[in-house]
């Protein structure tokens, strides 16, 4: 079991995280939410090896890393920052960062930000703006029932979403673009925490589940794509609300390749780990070369 610490960056800023292997390539992982911790990620750390140093972090805010005090300095650009301190903290020459789901907003900024310092990105899970999240939420709210939508917007009108009822429903909404395949809970998801902080500030100021009104809310990745040329991957299950946000994002960025994984929603690391960390581990032993 890797050992939990922190990394200190300029700044008086401090962020939690566990590591294996030695590298000298190094698997940097963004963990998504916005604020979640790493621990679902934490099967990524299977593929640290001699070459491959594997670091999972949790970002500003997340489990006991540095937490700034205005909810406005939680941005998608202030993430890659943390991203880029971090890589010249931990050392790292040879980085392949891989951004699971809100995650992946911040690995296509830091591509924007600081390519020459990328050897590959890995995007899963993953949309490329806010307004494809819209879409995404919109693409749930159809699939649920005429009695759920109704309740939902009764809801909404009320703003009971501190409510176990709201909460309890919009859960169901997701879940069969979010956790369709998970018949338990697994021990990782388990062991996942959410930071609510972080999540209104970034996603739902209101706690809308279905608004994206937060610090993303003009974010819009995608006009990066035509001017990424690392080699990149786009992994996605079939039934994510996010497929089709994906397939555009592998379609334009032109070094891409696509993985659709047949039986898997939104947490495809969870619904098919084999496949998820087979997937992962191809590509970066293509990009290494072994």
């Amino acid at each position: 079991m890797a050992h939990v610490r922190a990394m200190s960056i300029p700044g008086g800023r401090s962020f939690e995280y566990v590591a294996q292997g030695r590298g000298p390539a190094t698997l940097l992982v963004h963990p998504g939410g916005p604020g979640l911790t790493y621990h679902y990620l934490r099967g990524l750390l299977k593929l640290a090896n001699a070459n491959l140093r594997v670091i999972l972090f949790n970002p500003r805010g997340v489990g006991r890393s540095w937490a700034p005090k205005n909810p406005r300095e939680y941005t998608i650009a202030n993430q890659a920052e943390d991203v880029e301190a971090l890589r010249r903290a931990f050392g790292i020459r040879e980085l392949h960062l891989l951004g699971y789901s809100a995650g992946g907003f911040v690995a296509l900024e830091y591509a924007h930000r600081h390519e020459n310092r990328l050897t590959s990105l890995l995007l899963c899970a993953t949309a490329g703006s806010a307004e494809e999240v819209r879409a995404a939420n919109r693409t749930m709210l159809l699939a649920a029932s005429p009695q759920q939508r109704a309740r939902l917007r009764a809801l909404t009108r009320s703003r009971a979403f501190d409510s176990l009822e709201y909460r309890t429903l919009a859960e169901r909404i997701a879940r069969p673009f979010q956790t369709r395949f998970l018949t338990d809970v697994p021990a990782d998801w388990k062991a996942t925490k959410s930071s609510p902080a972080v999540y209104q500030a970034m996603m739902t100021r209101s706690g809308d589940e279905f608004a994206v009104d937060g610090t993303i809310a003009s974010w819009d990745g995608r006009k990066y794509y035509s001017k990424i040329e690392v080699p990149s991957a786009v992994v996605v299950g079939k039934y994510d609300f996010f497929l089709e946000a994906s397939m555009e994002m592998a379609e334009r960025i032109e070094p891409a390749h696509l993985r659709v994984l047949p039986h898997s929603s939104h947490m495809e690391v969870l619904e098919q780990p084999r496949e998820f960390l087979g997937t992962v581990r191809e590509f970066l032993g293509d990009v290494t070369g072994g």
